[in-house]
């Protein structure tokens, strides 16, 4: 759960940062050539309009998934907020590769200069994608294992057994072969050796 709890803080994190830079975009130019916008123009050749829709409707669908929470739905609706970030980060390593800010601006550090400044930049990229993965696979994992074992009990015999403090326990008895078939039956492991 903790994992889910801190994919969804990178999620609205992300969102935020896009709703941000959309209203920047949509209200400005004057941050046209800062290193993640001027990213998003490339990319877009451009197209404001385009891009701030993008932008909303990216964190919008970002934190619909997160109300909803995790299943299917997330796979499309998180990989438009992934594409943005990732979009940015490439820019930030264009960037530092070629040695000057969007604007034209060489510091004095140069390349490395740049690195170091849009490190974030590319590092939120790289968390968004550990977030989107927590929020998709492991979830699913934690369904299909549980599934199983709901399918395991279900086959296996209850007996009342009275335990001295309530007689309304149930106490499980189940022959270990029994175990091992129903377990084999319900989930493919694969075999040791």
């Amino acid at each position: 759960m903790i994992r889910l709890q801190t994919a969804a803080v990178v999620i609205y994190s992300a969102a935020i940062l896009h709703t941000a830079e959309a209203l920047i975009i949509a209200g400005s130019n004057a941050a046209d050539s800062s290193v993640g916008i001027a990213s998003l123009f490339l990319a877009s050749e451009g197209q404001r309009a385009a891009l701030v829709a993008v932008m909303l409707l990216a964190s919008l669908l970002a934190v619909m998934v997160v109300a909803r929470g995790p299943g299917q739905f997330a796979i499309f609706a998180l990989l438009p907020q992934q594409a943005l970030l990732i979009t940015t980060a490439l820019g930030a390593l264009y960037f530092a590769g070629i040695g000057h800010y969007a604007d034209g601006y060489i510091p004095a550090g140069g390349h490395l200069f740049i690195f170091a400044d849009q490190l974030p930049r590319i590092l939120f990229a790289a968390a968004h994608a550990v977030a989107f993965y927590h929020w998709l696979w492991l979830n699913a994992a934690t369904k299909r294992s549980k599934n199983a074992v709901d399918k395991i009990i279900a086959e296996v015999t209850w007996v009342s057994q009275p335990t001295g403090e309530d007689e309304g326990d149930k106490l499980l008895l189940i022959d270990a072969g029994e175990l091992r078939e129903i377990v084999a039956k319900n989930l493919p492991i694969a075999p040791a050796g």
